[in-house]
């Protein structure tokens, strides 16, 4: 008993000697560990620490017997290993210190280095206070059975004063990292604001607005160069002798805010002077703005505004005028469509009255590098009042008020008429569909009464039957443009784009066409040279439209007469060909002998359901151009009828490389 509290009393000694004046973590592992291979049967002992984020065990100190061990301690330092895993890392886990007496069957153990023989292992915790883990001591020998309880209680009594000495040199490390850190960011500090310093000084005399400083009695301290220039005024002139008597001394009472005219030469200017106290200096800070253009400009806008309201409040259709984006000027049918007082829309932004893509869409329309703007019939979705989503129709256009950039504008609310073009597309979708499925019916009956015509039929009944089959097809083929005209009302035209030879696109549509021509005794003609442009379009859109505008010549051709196809690439002072937009433009033509297109109608001529005239002579149910418009428009290309008094003349202009979106 006397031999174990000597030992007892030595490891203590030999801990207080070791451990005060160990300078940093290393020292103070490495004096542990000295003291646990003296002391203690262990061969081989190491020191785990906890890492920075408190998830794995670092090596940071490791000691053996003799050469072999310590050299197979060495170089384990700096390996790490996830808390709860292993032996020390189920210690650092539980906090509870752990024997194994035979390493070579214990599941948990993983020797990696069978060169250092180890038979039992004692693992122990460092901790402070109430589960602070501080770190891991490890020991090991190379006999089975090695450590006994005995080993461990003359251990507990290192591991106390080894987890204080270990926090204690850890904070003070904690601690001089932070100095360190907080020195470099003061000297970063102080350099930021001598670099401040200067540039407050260049900043202070090139401001826009004129700053002064003066003392209790008006006489001025500092001033920048705008305020000299502004008040002609220098250091230790009183600023009474500008704006007043005693007035520096009134400022916090009755005027907070002076504005007074200045002559400057020949000008008078318009100043506005704020007075404000600098505490505890007792100084005042003047800062002077030049607000003499404000003044005119607000002249101007009041001039014309009352330019302007007459013509707004007393136009049939909704208009404002926007200023930076807010409304400068409504009138009452505005307030009707959005639901709104006057005082609830004059200065307040658009963007508060449009839904967010309608506000980008908007946005886009009006770029500022533009001049000239002006956009017809933009199609956006608004907010009322009530919180009702309604579609407007907004035209824009760029105007100048005084030096100002504004905006004037027409809007109809459109809602109704968006509600009926959808029923109106719904209803052809389902016309289309209710006339497809009995004509094919009776189409199909047709059929198969021709088949058997002549043996059943006499010529009067084979010739109604044919007759039957050709209204069917002409009948299904009017619902197959209903279905084409409820799809573009819709918006679910889609394209299917591909490289295609517009020549053997034009060939292919003429060769399709040549049994009606033929009927008719009419030729058709195609006039291409040698040119064979390649275009990114949807092949079959581009043959309807094509048909279209081919059968609408072949209708008004005379018998014999000559219907020609023209294909053009090149410039546009040579065959026709458009560059807009950085893009290339090829052009198909399409004329005949028939009477041609009048000025009045040529406009028309494209609207849905416009039926013209010639004579008595009916040109069809007006959808065929009108989807021809539409396809040609999916595409970017353009579409256009030229007036003539003789010849009709159709020309539909195609971009040759065009990509979809």
């Amino acid at each position: 008993m006397d031999d174990v509290l000597m030992k007892e009393l030595t490891i203590l000694r030999k801990v207080n000697q070791a451990l005060s004046y160990a300078p940093d973590i290393e020292a103070v592992a490495g004096a542990i560990l000295d003291i646990v291979i003296d002391e203690t049967i262990a061969e081989n002992a190491s020191l785990m620490m906890p890492s920075s984020d408190g998830k794995r065990l670092e090596i940071r100190a490791a000691k053996g017997v003799d050469d072999e061990i310590s050299s197979y301690s060495e170089k384990s330092l700096g390996q790490t290993f996830p808390i709860g895993e292993g032996i020390a890392g189920l210690v650092a886990q539980t906090l509870e210190p752990i024997i194994i007496k035979d390493a070579l069957n214990e599941p948990m153990v993983q020797l990696r280095d069978m060169k250092v023989k180890i038979g039992s292992m004692m693992s122990l915790p460092l901790a402070y206070g109430k589960g602070e883990l501080v770190g891991v001591l490890h020991l090991s020998h190379s006999k089975r059975g090695a450590f006994t309880r005995e080993d461990l209680a003359l251990m507990n009594m290192l591991l106390a004063p080894a987890a204080l000495a270990l926090r204690n040199v850890r904070l003070m490390r904690d601690v001089e990292d932070m100095n360190r850190t907080l020195k470099e960011e003061l000297c970063m500090t102080d350099r930021a604001l001598e670099e401040f310093g200067k540039h407050a000084i260049k900043v202070f005399n090139y401001m826009s607005i004129g700053v002064l400083t003066t003392d209790p009695g008006g006489f001025v301290t500092t001033m920048n160069r705008k305020a000299v220039e502004l008040l002609g005024l220098g250091t230790g002139d009183n600023i009474d002798a500008i704006i007043g008597r005693d007035v520096i001394k009134r400022f916090a009472i009755d005027m907070p805010e002076i504005v007074m005219d200045k002559q400057l030469g020949k000008r008078v200017l318009n100043l506005e002077l704020s007075v404000l106290p600098v505490k505890p200096s007792l100084q005042v800070l003047v800062c002077v703005r030049d607000v003499t253009l404000e003044r005119f400009k607000e002249r101007d806008l009041l001039r014309v505004q009352d330019q302007y309201r007459d013509l707004i409040e007393n136009a049939i259709d909704a208009m404002y005028i926007l200023r930076d984006g807010r409304f400068m000027l409504i009138n009452k049918k505005l307030q009707d469509i959005l639901g709104y007082e006057a005082e609830d829309l004059i200065d307040r932004h658009i963007r508060h009255f449009l839904v967010r893509e309608s506000m980008r869409i908007l946005a886009s329309a009006l770029r500022p590098s533009d001049e000239h703007v002006f956009i017809p019939n933009l199609e956006i979705v608004a907010k009322r009042k009530d919180g009702q989503l309604i579609t407007i129709e907004i035209s824009i256009g760029r105007i100048m008020i005084g030096q100002d950039r504004c905006y004037v504008g027409v809007v109809r609310d459109i809602t109704s008429k968006k509600e009926l073009l959808a029923l109106k597309t719904r209803f052809l979708h389902v016309a289309s569909h209710e006339i497809r499925v009995p004509l094919t019916v009776i189409r199909g009956y047709a059929r198969m009464l021709a088949k058997d015509a002549k043996a059943c039929l006499n010529e009067s009944q084979q010739d109604c039957v044919q007759e039957i089959e050709k209204h069917c097809e002409k009948l299904l083929n009017f619902s197959n443009t209903l279905l084409d005209f409820a799809r573009i009302n819709s918006g679910r035209l889609t394209l299917a784009r591909q490289r295609v030879d517009l020549l053997d696109l034009v060939r292919h549509v003429v060769q399709d066409m040549q049994i009606k021509a033929d009927e008719k005794g009419v030729v058709i003609k195609i006039e291409a040279g040698d040119y064979r442009p390649q275009a990114y379009i949807d092949p079959l859109r581009i043959e309807q439209a094509l048909n279209n505008i081919i059968d609408n010549a072949l209708k008004h051709s005379p018998a014999q007469g000559v219907v020609t196809v023209r294909l053009s690439v090149g410039s546009q002072e040579q065959e026709g060909i458009h560059k807009i937009l950085n893009q290339e433009y090829a052009q198909v033509a399409v004329l005949d002998q028939g009477p041609g297109v009048k000025a009045e109608e040529a406009k028309e001529l494209f609207n849905e359901f416009f039926v013209g005239m010639t004579g008595k002579s009916k040109r069809g149910i007006g959808l065929g151009l009108a989807i021809t418009k539409e396809i040609v428009h999916a595409h970017g290309g353009q579409i256009e009828a030229i007036p003539a008094d003789t010849g009709g003349f159709f020309q539909i202009t195609i971009p040759l490389n065009s990509h979809p979106d």
